[in-house]
C-alpha cells in the first residue's frame, strides 16, 4: 500500500507524484506492453464505452476497462491517457498488444473487477496527492 499520503498535509514537504509504478503495485497488475513506470498519473477513468472516455477523460489519466481490443489502445493514444489497465484478468488481443507497443501506450492487466480497481486507485491517488476538489453547485 502507498504510505506517502501521510506526508500530503505536511507544509513545505513535496509529495512525490503518483506514477504508473504505483498503479501497478496498488492493483497488483502485470505489465503487458511499454513498461514506463515513471509516467505520472493525473486521474482515473473507468469505462467500457470508448465514446464515454473521449467525453470525460483528462489527459494523463489511467483508463480502466474490460475492452481488451485495439479500440481501448487507440482511445488512450488519441486522448493522451497515461495507460490502459484491463480489469478482471482480461488479456489483450494480440493486435491490441502490438498496437500498444507501436503507439507507446502502457498496457497492464489486473485481476480486480472494474469497480474494485477504480475504488482502490481513487483511494490511493487521494492518499498520495490529497483529496480531489468537490464540485461546486452553480445553482
Amino acid at each position: 500500500m502507498i504510505t506517502r499520503g501521510s506526508d500530503a498535509g505536511v507544509p513545505g514537504q513535496a509529495v512525490p507524484p503518483f506514477t504508473l509504478a504505483d498503479v501497478r503495485d496498488v492493483l497488483d497488475a502485470r505489465v503487458i506492453a511499454c513498461p514506463a513506470p515513471g509516467v505520472t498519473v493525473a486521474g482515473v477513468v473507468a469505462a467500457d464505452l470508448m465514446s464515454d472516455v473521449l467525453v470525460v477523460h483528462r489527459p494523463g489519466a489511467v483508463l480502466l476497462t474490460g475492452l481488451a481490443n485495439v479500440q481501448a489502445v487507440r482511445t488512450a493514444a488519441i486522448a493522451d491517457l497515461a495507460a490502459v489497465v484491463l480489469v478482471s484478468g482480461k488479456l489483450p488481443t494480440p493486435d491490441a498488444a502490438l498496437l500498444a507497443e507501436e503507439e507507446h501506450v502502457p498496457l497492464l492487466v489486473t485481476s480486480l473487477p472494474m469497480f474494485e480497481a477504480a475504488g482502490t486507485l481513487f483511494s490511493a491517488l487521494a492518499a498520495a496527492t490529497g483529496p480531489a476538489p468537490t464540485p461546486q453547485d452553480d445553482g
